[in-house]
């Protein structure tokens, strides 16, 4: 965490001087990975995000998005819990152009996790959804082939996924991989 928060302190103080304007534009990304969970015995499930955002310039973004996370089912015995989750996400993102094609970025912003859970046998039911406010910090690079298209790949710190306000929660992070499209 404190390396994660480094890499994204440093990477906001580098595009604070805005270095060169360019024309803002509207993108959108597809991001693929696996959420790592700790602290927790559920398995780790995939995830798939969508996003969006608006470049105000080469060095500042906004962004926002929706992740969808595959169960994380528990068994044992007695039956089985499964943990549904999702998260919607907004990010202010700083961009370090390295050359015309490559540039590594840094996101700060507020995250929504969602936990529902659903059980079998013992654990027969299923839960109110709860919903944990996060602050989620992340670091990335960006490959761009050309101006309208480009891939990346990115660490996120999360925060805490609670599927009660008095569970103690698992500290949830993820790497992903995705592509984006300028418009």
């Amino acid at each position: 965490m404190k390396k994660t928060l480094a890499m994204a302190l440093l990477c906001a103080a580098a595009v604070t001087p805005v270095l060169a304007q360019s024309a803002g534009h509207w993108y959108g990304a597809v991001d693929v990975g696996r959420l790592n969970m700790r602290n927790t015995d559920y398995p780790d499930p995939g995830s798939l995000t969508l996003s969006a955002g608006y470049r105000f310039n080469r060095n500042v973004a906004a962004e926002g998005g929706f992740t969808g996370y595959g169960d994380s089912t528990l068994v044992d015995g007695s039956g089985t819990s499964t943990a549904r989750q999702s998260d919607m996400r907004f990010l202010a993102v700083g961009f370090l152009p390295l050359s015309p094609n490559f540039e590594l970025f840094g996101k700060a912003g507020l995250g929504f996790h969602t936990v529902k859970m659903v059980g079998t046998g013992a654990y027969s039911g299923t839960y109110a959804p709860h919903t944990t406010g996060n602050v989620i910090l992340g670091f990335g690079g960006q490959l761009n082939f050309t101006r309208q298209f480009g891939m990346r790949l990115q660490f996120e710190a999360l925060g805490k996924a609670k599927s009660t306000e008095t569970d103690p929660g698992a500290n949830i992070s993820r790497v992903t991989i995705g592509g984006v499209l300028n418009f």
